[in-house]
């Protein structure tokens, strides 16, 4: 589970404090909660995302696995469709690693500008990234390709992560 923590002002330069899913969905506190956190010592400021974290994995609210990001830091990685701007899980890293080589080709309108030899093959100058891209389906086949090239790598990240949340046997 992703989950990131809002914090800025309101109408009236108030501080607000609120923490949504990766859809926009409230989810735990609003401002007046996270003031009686502080108030009560489980975290030591409005802005102790550590805190605040190990006390939402506490109570039940952030799976253990998950993380809490800073609300403008998920809207940017949900917005972003190429570079993954979220910490990877374990499980992740190495398809990461290889998104993240894939996006160092030189590429000029779609195609890359000269050849390159990668594990998974090697492709001639003028190949379309896409088509690169989708080399990785074999070689990551728990990991929805199709779905990071249309839509974002972080979103796929996101939901990938959401349904293992919900189906622990896959």
């Amino acid at each position: 589970m992703t989950l990131g923590f809002y914090h800025g002002f309101n109408k009236m330069f108030r501080p607000t404090y609120d923490i949504f899913d990766c859809e926009g969905n409230p989810v735990y506190a609003d401002t007046k909660a996270i003031k009686k956190l502080i108030e009560d010592n489980v975290i030591s400021d409005p802005t102790d995302r550590d805190g605040l974290e190990r006390h939402l994995i506490h109570e039940g609210v952030l799976h253990a696995n998950g993380h809490l990001l800073d609300g403008i830091a998920l809207d940017r990685a949900k917005q972003e469709p190429l570079s993954v701007d979220i910490p990877p899980m374990e499980d992740e890293k190495r398809f990461v690693l290889a998104w993240s080589t894939l996006n160092k080709i030189p590429v000029r309108r779609g195609k890359s500008t000269r050849g390159v030899k990668l594990p998974i093959g090697q492709f001639p100058e003028g190949t379309p990234i896409i088509d690169i891209r989708r080399q990785l389906i074999p070689v990551f086949p728990e990991f929805d390709i199709e779905f990071a090239i249309e839509e974002g790598v972080n979103l796929m990240l996101i939901k990938r992560r959401e349904a293992l949340l919900q189906d622990p046997a896959a």
